[in-house]
């Protein structure tokens, strides 16, 4: 019995060492974890793309910028706002992947535009594409039509008609709807657009209300029309 302090001191001693070179192994795999958990910190997303025989990386980073690099590693594009998310996608129908980078604002489908330029095999931020949400390509045409709410719970909205000039969307068309005209009269009003100037060249007169045919009417009068608007 009077052996007992002693064995209980010899177990301390035991469990303390035991715990310290613990210490010593977790310090020792400490800093690759950390590595591992600083990178998964900084890549939130990232995705790979097979363009023109070249495989692009594009990742959003946080915090930092969007970046895209090549199967070589090396920067191909910078981008100092990160999107909320991207995805590659033939945008031009060209053939080559382009890079459609998505935010979350207001206005859905506020988007930017990467196009790949082949010649080079980089990508080229269109200007001022973000003027122009949810926008679709009209088929066989090097037109695009976009949407955008204007107001009254959607009952006022627009539709612009735009190319890509230069890798810039350049607006040359408008159809704005009126649903619930308070200084204008409910109907389509049709705009031809130069720069800041535009021109009404049809008005088609309809009812106060939500109108949910109105992507069939846009769809069928740019197909049909864009060709007169320059």
């Amino acid at each position: 019995m009077r052996r007992t302090p002693e064995i209980a001191f010899i177990i301390f001693i035991i469990l303390f060492n035991s715990c310290k070179y613990q210490g010593k192994e977790l310090d020792a795999i400490n800093p690759a974890q950390d590595k591992t958990i600083e990178e998964e910190q900084f890549y939130f997303d990232c995705k790979k793309q097979m363009i023109n025989q070249i495989e692009f990386e594009a990742c959003i980073s946080r915090p930092g910028t969007f970046e895209v690099k090549n199967l070589n590693n090396n920067i191909t594009y910078t981008h100092d706002e990160n999107p909320s998310e991207f995805e590659f996608r033939d945008y031009n129908k060209d053939g080559n992947s382009d890079l459609i980078l998505e935010y979350l604002t207001n206005t859905p489908g506020t988007e930017e535009l990467l196009l790949f330029n082949s010649d080079n095999n980089t990508f080229v931020k269109v200007e001022d594409f973000i003027k122009f949400p949810l926008s679709l390509k009209i088929r066989d045409t090097d037109y695009y039509f976009s949407y955008h709410k204007s107001g009254c719970a959607d009952n006022n909205w627009d539709s612009d008609l735009f190319k890509i000039v230069d890798y810039k969307a350049i607006r040359i068309g408008n159809i704005r709807g009126i649903g619930c005209g308070n200084e204008q009269e409910n109907g389509i009003y049709i705009n031809n657009v130069n720069g800041d100037k535009v021109e009404q060249v049809k008005f088609i007169k309809r009812d106060e209300g939500y109108w949910d045919g109105k992507w069939d009417f846009m769809l069928d009068y740019w197909s049909r029309n864009y060709k007169n608007f320059k």
